[in-house]
């Protein structure tokens, strides 16, 4: 039986790959830069850029980040026989509940809620899931460190020089999401990953110099990150396999970067108030992979896997919307305001 996926015609050539890369190296360098790293021209590479973003394949997508001190819930909810696609449609438009999908084992939804605090943590997790008529169970953990995500990746067909982000810092800092320059920058690059200088410093009240100055400092300490998002709908990494994994104290971080190296890692990420303390999440090519991913990531390493999980569907992915098909359809910002009461 052949579980690889079929490759779909004209989605994310070699040449697609090399823009989504250089962009990943900086979602908001200049198109001069973005085209010398390809060869080309500013206004070609733009407007592919462009072509890539109306088709729905690529887009910018900015978050809040751990630097901004916030907490970030990892949920799993069972639902009701039949109620999952529907109790997955209200979650979808909650603004802290940045990602919903759909997946195997024992679970039917998979959450990642990015809270301003722990009450609000504790809030969205007993109220607006434990309440709910068709949610049967709701388990939670708390993502304390972040070793790799989405924005280290790169897809891994240009060579030279790679602009890395660092991970998240371990400690909580002071409460800053609510700082209203945090929240206007956040709040602008939500909407579009590339806005103008100009637009922003509009939003903040300021000169461009200022502006700029702002949204560097934001993203350099990662209170805001950026990262190139593309479409599950093409055949290079088509699936993803999530595990939750047992390592001891002591030889976490070291086990965390060891695995933040593979290739394949989408994220990486310490959990405390659970039975695991490092769930990880990579991509695939086909599903006949799972076992030989599953293999790399444990081998020669102290750790056990506890649970796995195929994700069969993202309802939402950092505040994008997606329909049946995978395309991308909508985007519920983080900041549109606050949740209800």
């Amino acid at each position: 039986m052949d579980l690889a996926a079929a490759e779909p015609e004209d989605v994310l050539s070699h040449s697609d790959l090399a823009l989504i890369e250089a962009l990943q190296r900086d979602p908001r360098a200049p198109w001069s830069q973005v085209a010398h790293a390809l060869g080309v021209s500013a206004p070609t590479a733009r407007r592919r850029w462009e072509r890539l973003s109306a088709e729905g394949a690529a887009w910018i997508t900015t978050y809040p980040g751990m630097g901004a001190g916030l907490v970030a819930g990892l949920v799993e909810v069972r639902c009701r026989p039949g109620t999952s696609d529907d109790v997955a449609a209200e979650l979808v438009r909650h603004p802290r509940i940045v990602t919903v999908s759909a997946q195997t084992g024992d679970r039917d939804l998979g959450l990642i809620i990015f809270a301003e605090d722990l009450t609000e943590l504790r809030r969205i997790v007993q109220r607006d899931l434990g309440s709910h008529a068709d949610v049967l169970h709701v388990r939670s953990s708390i993502m304390t460190r972040v070793f790799r995500e989405g924005s280290h990746w790169r897809a891994g067909v240009l060579g030279g020089t790679s602009r890395e982000a660092s991970a998240g810092p371990t400690a909580t800092v002071a409460r800053q999401l609510g700082a209203p320059t945090t929240r206007a920058v956040l709040g602008e690059l939500e909407r579009d990953g590339r806005a103008p200088t100009a637009r922003i410093a509009e939003a903040l009240g300021t000169g461009e110099a200022h502006a700029r100055r702002s949204v560097h400092r934001l993203l350099e300490s990662r209170r805001i990150v950026q990262r190139v998002d593309v479409t599950l709908d093409q055949p290079h990494w088509p699936h993803s396999l999530a595990l939750w994994m047992v390592v001891p104290a002591g030889q976490l971080d070291e086990a965390a970067r060891r695995i933040g190296e593979l290739p394949t890692i989408r994220l990486c990420a310490a959990l405390a108030g659970g039975a695991s303390n490092l769930y990880v999440i990579a991509w695939l090519r086909s599903l006949e992979q799972a076992a030989e991913i599953e293999a790399q990531i444990t081998r020669g390493l102290p750790a056990r896997v506890l649970d796995r999980s195929l994700l069969l569907h993202y309802y939402k992915r950092l505040g994008h919307l997606f329909d049946d098909e995978r395309r991308r359809v909508g985007q519920v910002p983080w900041v549109i305001g606050d949740p209800p009461d």
